[in-house]
């Protein structure tokens, strides 16, 4: 059945033009971009939607955590060292020894003070600023134990001082902190157990101990140390397991849920088929049948000749549409498009005028169905069927380019698999023809987000190499069972595009690495830094999918991948 060529995508803005839209204020999406237009179907003004930040990997979740966690650990030692501060003087310690503690005290309540403050923005959150906290902790945790006691209860607060700070993301400061604070104690213990001095703690014990017991005693602290280190380390790294099977997860249901999406919309989309305002009426010496699909701009009709009763499918654009100007030009610039692309791999225009009272298009009709159809009964395509897909879709690719026409739009839904297994691209009506002056004056964000180019996302206009980037957001989606980059909405989906790169392909699947490689030149954000070509693009692939992408190649996507990282899966 054929497709109506300008239906929108499920999951997308839709402007009441047709196409999936997005306004950007001022010249594209911002570093920071806290609002962004976004031009809601029929709701007048554009709406003002926050991005608000979000926690996108568990290491980001833990380290919100993190900071908030230091803060409190901060709050509570002042209230410790308060109280220690109003009691230290009624232990009967030296005097100088206390006076010393007590400064301590006090400049590290001054000191974390600051980075309390600091911390208040996570960009402050340093692995700099946190070992100048941690080793003020260390230092008066000894302090505490010269003055309490090497064998008192002292030493505990260096315990939790250690738990707290093993975990950290930042592995060099635990690290640093548990070594520091083992090495100090060992070595006051060592002074102690030689007996070139007596335990000077006001805690310690006038009663004699055999040198095995402080070797005993030694050991267990030092033993907690090392406990209270490891525990941590090793509840930090469960807390990002469990933070990562929480947002597998999701994205699982997530990824159900915009199945569900689509399949309504196809449910939608088939209860809209039947007799139509202009069934059984002739246009164009065709005779008209039931709808086969109705989308923003125009509703596709089942047809046949007069003279042969050869079937096709035909365009009407919209009556109430007819009488604006620039839907009569858009519609006129597909049927230019369409025309000027004779290919196997294009629909064939059978005639068309998109200056009659009704401006009509006629089409081959196809049987068969498209990729989005495909992947909601096949989540990814096998090596040879993802190869055939890239190979026949970019011969279309590159005879647009030769032409000067660049889609805009190339997505699941406007790649048609017919039943002789040929690929076939669909809806031209966003195209850019790069002779076209009106197209000079548009505005605004045209394509669908999921396969959209970083520079449409920013308002541009795009050239071929915008549709090589869509064909790779396809072929990362039919490999991976995932589209490139994915949003609660349009305007934190562009944001996406632009800034961030997808999840790395083999963290998804298993795939070779090579194929790691060609999705980062496929999906590069520059324009020049991606294929040449749909030729060069299909033919790098397949030697990726066989891990034997060439090595000038692998070098360039290293150095890109390097540039760019992978953002976690």
């Amino acid at each position: 059945m054929a497709r109506p060529a300008d239906d929108p995508p499920p999951a997308a803005s839709v402007s009441p033009s047709g196409e999936a839209t997005a306004q950007l204020s001022g010249d594209g999406v911002p570093a920071i971009a806290p609002m962004i237009r976004v031009l809601v179907p029929d709701a007048g003004e554009p709406e003002l939607i926050s991005l608000a930040p979000t926690l996108g990997t568990p290491r980001d979740a833990m380290r919100a955590e993190e900071i908030e966690r230091t803060r409190l650990f901060i709050r509570m030692g002042w209230l410790l060292s308060v109280f220690v501060i109003a009691t230290v003087f009624v232990v009967g310690a030296p005097l100088v020894m206390t006076l010393v503690f007590v400064a301590g005290l006090v400049l590290g309540m001054v000191i974390s003070f600051a980075y309390h403050q600091a911390f208040a923005d996570p960009r402050n959150y340093t692995p700099r600023a946190l070992m100048t906290l941690a080793g003020i902790c260390v230092i008066n945790g000894n302090l505490a134990v010269l003055l309490y006691g090497a064998y008192s209860a002292a030493p505990l607060v260096v315990v939790i001082g250690i738990h707290f700070v093993a975990r950290t993301e930042a592995e060099r400061v635990a690290r640093w902190i548990f070594a520091s604070a083992t090495l100090s104690y060992a070595a006051l213990a060592l002074v102690i157990i030689s007996g070139v001095v007596a335990d000077p703690g006001v805690f310690a014990s006038a009663r004699p101990v055999s040198r095995a017991t402080l070797i005993t005693g030694t050991c267990f602290v030092l033993a907690t140390f090392w406990l209270a280190y490891y525990t941590a380390r090793q509840f930090r790294l469960a807390s990002l397991a469990a933070i990562g099977d929480l947002q597998r997860a999701t994205r699982l249901a997530s990824h159900r849920e915009a199945l569900m999406d689509e399949l309504r919309d196809d449910l939608s989309r088939a209860l809209r088929q039947g007799p139509g305002r202009y069934t059984d009426q002739v246009v164009a010496g065709y005779r008209l049948g039931a709808v086969l699909g109705r989308g923003a701009t125009g509703e596709v009709y089942e047809g046949h000749a007069l003279a042969t009763g050869a079937p096709a499918a035909i365009k009407l654009l919209r009556r109430e549409l007819v009488a604006d100007p620039a839907h009569r030009e858009r519609f006129a610039r597909e049927l230019r498009a369409t025309q000027a692309l004779a290919s196997p791999h294009v629909v064939r225009v059978l005639g068309g005028d998109a200056g009659a009272a009704v401006p009509f298009l006629a089409m081959e009709r196809l049987h068969g169905h498209t990729l989005a159809e495909l992947f909601r009964t096949t989540a990814r395509l096998a090596g040879p069927a993802l190869i055939e897909l890239c190979r026949q879709v970019g011969r279309a690719v590159d005879l647009a380019a030769g032409a000067g026409i660049v889609h805009r739009d190339l997505k699941p839904q406007n790649l048609f698999y017919t039943d002789d297994g040929t690929w076939k691209v669909l809806d031209f009506g966003v195209a850019a023809l790069t002779d076209d002056p009106a197209l000079a004056h548009e505005t605004g964000v045209i394509g669908t987000p999921h396969y959209m180019a970083p520079e449409q996302a920013q308002g541009g206009r795009g050239d071929p190499r915008t549709d090589l980037y869509a064909l790779g957001a396809i072929v990362y989606r039919a490999a991976t069972g995932w589209p490139p980059f994915d949003a609660d909405d349009p305007p934190a989906l562009l944001y996406a595009i632009v800034h961030r790169m997808p999840a790395r392909p083999g963290e998804l699947v298993d795939l070779p690495a090579d194929f790691d490689r060609f999705c980062a030149i496929a999906l590069a954000k520059a324009p020049d830094q991606r294929f040449a070509s749909a030729a060069a693009l299909s033919s790098a692939l397949a030697a990726a999918l066989r891990g034997e992408l060439d090595g000038a190649l692998r070098e360039r996507a290293d150095a890109a991948i390097r540039a760019r990282p992978w953002e976690p899966a």
